[in-house]
């Protein structure tokens, strides 16, 4: 990914002066490695660590949990989701879906602009999703938006969507895509992008840390903060032992351990904040492969984990067990769902009945990335799965080879959380309909059904969601869908792990959203010492 090189060293596009930002970035550098006194860090600038770069900064294209937490404070979208993620107006003032849910009008807000003092006009939105729909570009978002057949922009605050489907789910999907500035190229997106949010990008060095600045004239009131410096620390004990010392102050789902995180919170100068969260970890399950195309198989898988237990050991209470894709606080999830189940007799009893046992054990490799989490959980799994007779073998991988491998269907099982998508409706769309299965030919565009699960029937019951208006039956069609994907077993649902951050004692204003967003940074202070 092409990025600014690093400080003082010259520019891989562009050149810029040492300046006022160069002395900070001395001073946040900190002292030379053989001195063991922490780094100076300014009164009004926050270092927070996350696990990794992230993908890309174009909000058109990035997917990945760090590019979207990243996204969400540099940039604004159309509509966004409240308290209950419910979908709200955000750059649109207000918007308007017609009776047959194919027309969608949004009215831009008066005020907002772009870090280079632009206004945000309708002719923005229209390039934004021009582009990221047009042939040529690759995005793993397109597929949420094949429905658009035009994009019109009547005057300057009017936005006008027209889809050839009912397609009522674009709503939930605008949530993932910020607004860029008409003419903005894919590499300038990538390297330097201006958006309209809090933050703004100043510079970044590749694989190391980026830059960011207060926006000032942020229409919804300019950060308390006036520097935001983000560290790429991939490995799990660097990030802990900045904590300590104190050249990081803010740690959000940073892929610490659990206790790690719990110890943390013991430490003097250091404190925990957790909340409950809707993000779904999940086992995702390959249909397509001979032995888990039986649905016996899939549900005697299910029923041998023990959530309850892995919960309060690897994740020291702080998840909570999941019966389904969607969060209890989504509006359409059905209440009467039923609670996941232990039941290893009942296990044994359907691998049984699909030819598996003693004499023929059945064998199976899960998937994970490297990180400590995902491998402590597997080890829970495989021995967990043991006890019903099931022999899982591990593979671990770098994350961008592990993620690769769920998209193009190269996997048995793999383990996987899910970021922020199940916040919305349309996250049921993309991760079951048939057609969403992604394909090499389309470049994975389709969407991520990795699975490749195949239901008629849940099919035809979120087509009908997507074609009505009416939030009661919506709310009852979307329920039959989840119902019948867990009685399927597409996936195992899991947890959904609470949203914990570790902070110094006087990083202030740290309220976790349900959503897990970033956008609380916006409110951020540090105390005075």
């Amino acid at each position: 990914m092409p990025w600014f090189e690093a400080w003082g060293l010259g520019w891989r596009r562009g050149a810029w002066g040492l300046g006022a930002w160069g002395l900070a970035a001395v001073l946040l550098t900190g002292l030379p490695s053989g001195c063991r006194r922490p780094a100076v860090i300014a009164a009004d600038t926050l270092v927070l660590a996350v696990e990794k770069p992230p993908k890309t900064l174009d909000p058109r294209v990035g997917n990945d949990a760090v590019s979207a937490r990243l996204h969400q404070i540099i940039f604004d979208t159309l509509v966004n989701k409240d308290e209950r993620l419910d979908i709200v107006p955000d750059l649109a003032s207000e918007f308007d879906v017609s009776p047959d849910a194919r027309v969608f009008t949004f009215r831009l807000r008066p005020g907002a602009r772009f870090h280079d003092g632009r206004p945000l006009t309708s002719a923005d939105v229209k390039y934004t999703f021009e582009t990221l729909c047009a042939q040529d570009f690759n995005s793993p978002k397109k597929g949420d938006f094949a429905l658009v057949e035009q994009i019109e922009a009547p005057d300057e605050r009017t936005v006008v969507f027209r889809c050839r489907a009912p397609n009522l789910p674009m709503l939930g999907s605008l949530v993932a895509v910020g607004i860029v500035p008409q003419g903005t190229t894919p590499d300038e997106a990538a390297q330097k992008p201006i958006g309209t949010g809090p933050f703004k990008v100043v510079a970044y060095r590749e694989n190391n840390d980026i830059w960011l600045e207060a926006n000032p004239d942020y229409f919804k009131g300019a950060p308390k903060l006036k520097q935001l410096r983000i560290r790429f620390i991939p490995d799990a004990t660097t990030r802990e032992l900045e904590l300590r010392k104190g050249t990081v102050q803010l740690a959000i789902n940073a892929d610490l351990a659990y206790s790690t995180s719990q110890a943390l919170g013991k430490t003097r100068g250091l404190k925990l904040v957790q909340a409950k969260g809707t993000n779904i970890a999940y086992l995702g399950l390959n249909c397509d492969d001979p032995r888990l195309a039986d649905v016996r198989v899939r549900r005697a898988l299910a029923l041998a984990i023990d959530r309850e237990t892995i919960i309060r050991t690897v994740f020291r209470g702080m998840a909570r067990p999941a019966a389904g894709p969607l969060p209890p606080e989504q509006w359409a999830y059905p209440d009467d769902l039923p609670p996941p189940r232990y039941d290893p007799d009942e296990a044994r009893r359907l691998l049984a009945e699909a030819g598996y046992g003693p004499e023929r054990p059945l064998r199976l490799e899960l998937k994970t990335s490297a990180a400590e989490l995902p491998r402590q959980v597997a080890a829970v799994l495989q021995e967990q799965l043991k006890q019903v007779g099931v022999a899982l073998s591990l593979r671990s991988f770098e994350f961008q080879t592990f993620l690769q491998d769920t998209i193009a269907g190269n996997f048995q099982m793999f383990y996987l959380i899910n970021v922020g998508g199940n916040q919305s409706v349309d996250f049921l769309s993309y991760f079951y309909e048939s057609s969403r299965i992604p394909t090499k030919e389309k470049g994975y565009s389709e969407g991520a059904n990795r699975g490749r699960y195949r239901s008629p029937q849940v099919d035809a019951w979120l087509r009908a969601a997507a074609a009505t208006t009416d939030k009661a039956e919506q709310r009852r069609l979307y329920g039959l869908a989840q119902k019948q994907v867990v009685a399927d077993a597409a996936q195992i649902f899991l947890w959904h792990p609470h949203n914990v951050a570790v902070a110094r004692e006087s990083v202030q204003g740290v309220e976790l959203e349900l959503s897990g967003s970033y956008a609380f940074l916006r409110k951020v202070w540090i105390a005075a010492p």
